[in-house]
């Protein structure tokens, strides 16, 4: 793998979305890729180019072990509905014109079925245009139904937290 990386969050948080993060941070540092970009919002925040480079951000494995345990979202999310590109091209340009400025060879995108569906729409158009960059989803979902998915991070231990008899004083 070589280039830089951007890693967004999108959706509800969940108790697994920074540990997918740390995850892409990693996988992306032991694969000897440039830069480490996370996106501030997601989509919505890469369109308005509000990114943060991660190696500054997570300088340790302290660093690493404590936001894999902390809840909420590290890179804040959104709930940005990407319109289809055939309706709204411009929003695509404009994003594909971002990832060239920063060099991007990888994006990962960590979310729920809206978040895959971006991905989707995301290939597709890369795909059409003849795109280098390669796109990927992580689910994130404690709902566990992304279509083509056996379970995602985040569904075992909803299932941990349901099943847990309730204790009473």
């Amino acid at each position: 793998m070589n280039g830089n990386v951007i890693v967004g969050q999108s959706g509800g948080p969940t108790s697994v979305i920074n540990s997918s993060l740390v995850g892409v941070f990693q996988g992306a540092k032991r694969a000897g890729c440039g830069k480490i970009y996370g996106m501030r919002n997601g989509l919505e925040g890469l369109l308005q180019e509000r990114y943060v480079e991660l190696n500054d951000c997570i300088k340790n494995d302290l660093d690493i072990e404590i936001l894999k345990r902390t809840p909420s979202s590290f890179l804040g999310t959104c709930r940005y509905k990407l319109p289809h590109y055939e309706k709204d091209s411009a929003v695509y340009e404009k994003l594909f014109a971002i990832l060239k400025k920063l060099d991007i060879k990888h994006f990962f995108y960590i979310g729920g079925n809206d978040s895959m569906d971006t991905v989707l729409k995301l290939s597709e158009y890369g795909k059409k245009i003849g795109s280098p960059v390669r796109i990927v989803g992580i689910p994130k979902t404690i709902d566990n139904d992304l279509c083509e998915t056996d379970h995602t991070p985040g569904f075992g231990l909803s299932l941990i937290h349901i099943s847990e008899p309730t204790r009473r004083s």
